[in-house]
């Protein structure tokens, strides 16, 4: 069967979903991928799965998404290409990532003029993601962005799909409870489990000299944003070394536009300055280096329905970097540190606090906590289960196409 999987972005570095493609291709489906070539780098190239690259440049894709309610051209302009791609690859079931791809997916399938059941790949909330970007925020945004729209939309953008995949049973729960028309059956639960083999194969190698030798050092590794709880975590690093602490904070991501002005300055004020360490990008494949120099690992996560919907794949990371994990209490989160003994989670700033000193004050708790979650994700994660969870989606899929026709 050729599965047809679309995504509005650079696929190569998309974790999520080259690991679901790769999964595909080695159940014995023929992968084809529809994705944006961005034209900045040499993109590396998968065994066995097909690549179809739009080259365009990734201006011109940010700000017709910004257009998005306002002059619907992206969504035509993937409908095209969708269509063409289908009828091109003789795609059999398509899958398209994140919801607002779903409307432009569904009219591709009928400008192809087959009938291709549609699986719909949500990496998130997006509704509740939408409004708690900051760049989405101010009167002339909120204007054009709309983005109050997506939570009036979703249920439709979920109707047209035929499966749906999300990151957890609570955001299963969530969809289920809020629209009468999604039934249990409809979804695949797979979480952002990570690449083993892929994570195996990283060597250990020297870091920046700046960073040797440097003791109670906290980690965290993503994105650099407001609501990814960064700037609690540096408030929370001066009040560790305020009361007399050692401490030091490495940050590795990229920051949110939206929030490159307050960033800054908070990486120079002078009561951090020299205890705080920030690189705008690091390849994944060096994340166990940093994880080596490390002691524990941070998932600060503002708290809303965007983060209760999954666990960040960084957690699975640092479980297999052995670290311990400070967490915040979104409970998708919390649950996954709370089961496994592997870290703290806090629900304050002052217990965020307390929890930063308990690590620095108790090495050997430090020990345990990250021994403890590298035990609990070979166990119960490094299996075929996770891996089945998607195959048995399609397969079911397929079962129900033929008992229809």
């Amino acid at each position: 069967m050729n599965i047809g999987i679309v995504v509005d972005n650079d696929f190569s570095f998309d974790v999520r979903v080259t690991r679901e493609a790769k999964v595909l291709q080695k159940a014995g489906y023929q992968v084809f991928v529809l994705c944006f070539d961005f034209g900045q780098i040499q993109y590396p190239e998968l065994d066995g799965i097909t690549m179809v690259r739009i080259k365009w440049q990734k201006v011109w894709k940010d700000r017709l998404f910004v257009l998005f309610h306002a002059i619907p051209i992206y969504e035509r302009f993937w409908a095209r290409r969708i269509g063409q791609f289908i009828k091109r690859y003789n795609i059999q079931v398509l899958h398209t990532h994140d919801l607002y791809m779903s409307k432009a997916a569904h009219r591709g399938i009928l400008k192809s003029g087959k009938d291709v059941p549609l699986i719909l790949d949500l990496h998130e909330n997006f509704p509740a993601a939408v409004r708690s970007y900051n760049w989405a925020k101010g009167k002339w945004r909120r204007l054009v962005i709309q983005p109050q729209k997506w939570a009036s939309k979703e249920e439709e953008y979920l109707g047209y799909a035929d499966k749906i995949i999300v990151l957890s049973e609570y955001f299963k729960k969530d969809l289920c409870d809020r629209y009468d028309s999604l039934r249990p059956d409809d979804f695949v639960v797979f979480p952002n489990v990570i690449d083993f083999d892929q994570f195996a194969s990283f060597a250990v190698e020297p870091v920046e000299t700046q960073l040797v030798g440097l003791k109670k050092l906290f980690l965290y590794f993503g994105g650099v944003a407001e609501r990814r709880g960064i700037f609690e975590a540096i408030a929370a690093l001066k009040a560790v070394l305020n009361k007399g602490y050692e401490m030091n904070l490495l940050i590795i991501g990229p920051v949110d536009k939206a929030d490159k002005e307050r960033f800054n300055h908070a990486l120079n004020d002078p009561a951090v300055k020299h205890n705080l360490f920030h690189f705008p990008w690091r390849a994944m494949s060096t994340l166990p280096s940093y994880m080596q120099i490390c002691d524990v690992c941070l998932s600060p996560l503002v708290k809303n329905a965007q983060h209760e919907s999954g666990v960040a794949n960084k957690i699975y990371q640092y479980m297999f970097g052995k670290k311990p994990i400070l967490a915040s209490n979104c409970r998708p989160q919390q649950d996954l540190i709370e089961k496994y003994n592997c870290g703290l989670v806090y629900t304050d700033q002052q217990e965020f606090i307390q929890h930063l000193i308990t690590f620095i004050e108790q090495p050997d708790l430090i020990i345990e906590m990250g021994k403890n979650g590298y035990n609990g994700l070979m166990a119960d994660y490094n299996s075929p289960k996770f891996n089945n969870l998607l195959i048995h989606g399609y397969q079911d899929l397929e079962n129900k196409r033929r008992i229809i026709n």
